[in-house]
């Protein structure tokens, strides 16, 4: 049996999920006004501001449209825009019971690529997570997660181990993520990642690798989630804008 992963969700993104669900099943039709932000508020027992965030992650995603003075309302829905669901149990296959290991937590020196994707000077130290997702005893992917070091940030294993990257990136920096950027390729594994996939040397795999961008566009943390191309999955769904 899988062991129960905990819930690091902050309140506004789970605010902004069940209003997703309730658009997408039909609750709210497009057009339609969203409940107030004051209405939302008491509801979830959140702040105001707490509900602003989750409502503008909703318009940047393209679910709503928030106009001044009158409130939020659901936006006419587009075939051609599709949204790629990240979430580990997503991309591995839902109906799998998976486990996570932590086998890495070190602080190390920013290799030159990363220091380009987090805006670093070389050999600055960055906080460096590797991750080990299991279904049974197999490897399904390893990921590698990126941050740059804060002295005296608290290491959390257990929300280091189970928590989303935004989420993880939005509590270790205490900076709100704008930004997501996605690239998914094709690539080669070697050395010490290809034996915790246990894959062999030079074995091909697929990487959905992210950068998350705060305010002003500042990079916030990088992550490479190497798959066994025999056992990944994508799936996106038309919705938003």
């Amino acid at each position: 049996m899988a062991e129960a992963r905990p819930d690091f969700t902050p309140a506004y993104f789970r605010l902004a999920q069940d209003i997703k669900v309730r658009i997408e099943n039909g609750d709210l039709a497009p057009g339609e006004r969203v409940p107030s932000t004051s209405e939302l508020a008491r509801e979830y027992g959140i702040s105001h501001m707490t509900v602003r965030r989750g409502l503008e992650l909703l318009e940047r995603e393209g679910y709503i449209q928030m106009v001044q003075g009158k409130g939020s309302f659901v936006a006419q829905r587009h075939m051609d825009f599709l949204v790629l669901d990240l979430r580990e149990n997503d991309i591995l296959g839902e109906s799998r019971n998976y486990r996570v290991e932590l086998r890495e937590v070190e602080v190390v020196a920013a290799d030159g690529e990363t220091a380009a994707r987090l805006d670093l000077r070389p050999k600055d130290t960055v906080l460096r997570i590797k991750r080990v997702v299991f279904s049974a005893s197999t490897p399904l992917a390893l990921d590698v997660r990126i941050l740059p070091y804060i002295k005296g940030a608290p290491v959390l294993e257990r929300e280091i181990a189970y928590a989303a990257f935004p989420d993880l990136v939005a509590r270790h920096t205490e900076l709100n993520p704008i930004r997501n950027i996605l690239e998914i390729y094709a690539t080669t594994i070697s050395g010490e990642n290809a034996r915790q996939l246990k894959v062999r040397q030079g074995a091909h795999v697929l990487c959905v690798e992210q950068v998350i961008q705060g305010p002003g566009n500042r990079p916030l943390g990088c992550s490479r989630m190497y798959c066994r191309e025999e056992k990944v999955r994508l799936r996106a769904v038309s919705q938003g804008r």
